[in-house]
């Protein structure tokens, strides 16, 4: 069996374009998706042309979900090489007018699934000796960062940068290593391009080749880094 990832929210945006290229490295992958199942097979579809792929469901955020994807993932594959924690919901909206169910949303869609998916992996890699989680976190994710349309968003990728420091500590002795690729807005109705030092927001790409890094030879003593993915933009200045 060769090389198997997990990419969490890969059935469009960022983790379908990072599920792919994983796939073109010669990955085998199990496609996640709570409710695109379409896009999930269409995704699917197009790995199976140059690799081989599964479709899991379900909700990160409970730990049934979770326990039953990472079930199958050993019954197809036997093991797990990469795990790229990609799911998160994002609101831009005043805090004020934030309700608590959209803030627990966001925080535990960011959070739980992160810590669930890595738990349930860890078990996987650690018989192996071996393996790579990577966070999707944001830029400025290192520090506390207020920005008032997105305040619980900020919260949780700052859990999750404080997790990928914690898990990095814990899980290197079992040669697994946890680090953090945090892009700056992939998305072009939140800020002005002009608001970017590079004059740009972050691609797909920039985001990918981050990760291959991480995940390659090259970085083997790189172990509970946060890579910014930002072209120099710093939340806040602008």
């Amino acid at each position: 069996m060769g090389k198997v990832a997990l990419v969490t929210g890969s059935a469009k945006g960022l983790g379908r374009d990072i599920a792919l290229e994983l796939a073109k490295d010669g990955f085998s992958v199990a496609v996640h998706y709570r409710s695109s199942k379409k896009e999930a097979e269409k995704i699917a579809l197009e790995i199976n042309k140059i690799s081989k792929s599964i479709i899991v469901s379900g909700d990160l955020t409970n730990e049934k979900d979770v326990e039953e994807i990472f079930s199958r993932i050993r019954r197809e594959f036997g093991r797990l090489d990469v795990l790229v924690n990609n799911v998160g919901n994002f609101l831009f909206k005043e805090f004020s007018k934030t309700t608590n169910a959209e803030f627990r949303d966001i925080v535990e869609s960011n959070v739980y699934s992160t810590l669930y998916c890595s738990r349930a992996a860890f078990e996987i890699m650690r018989n192996q000796k071996f393996g790579h989680v990577i966070n999707i976190g944001s830029v400025g994710a290192e520090r506390s960062i207020i920005r008032h349309k997105s305040i619980p968003y900020f919260l949780g990728k700052n859990a999750i940068y404080v997790l990928t420091k914690t898990m990095a500590f814990e899980e290197a002795k079992h040669g697994i290593h946890v680090n953090m690729v945090s892009p700056a807005s992939l998305e072009t109705d939140i800020f002005n391009t002009r608001e970017f030092p590079m004059k740009r927001t972050a691609m797909p790409n920039d985001v990918v080749s981050a990760i291959r890094f991480l995940i390659s030879p090259d970085a083997y003593y790189i172990n509970g880094a946060n890579i910014e993915v930002a072209g120099g933009f710093v939340p806040g200045i602008v």
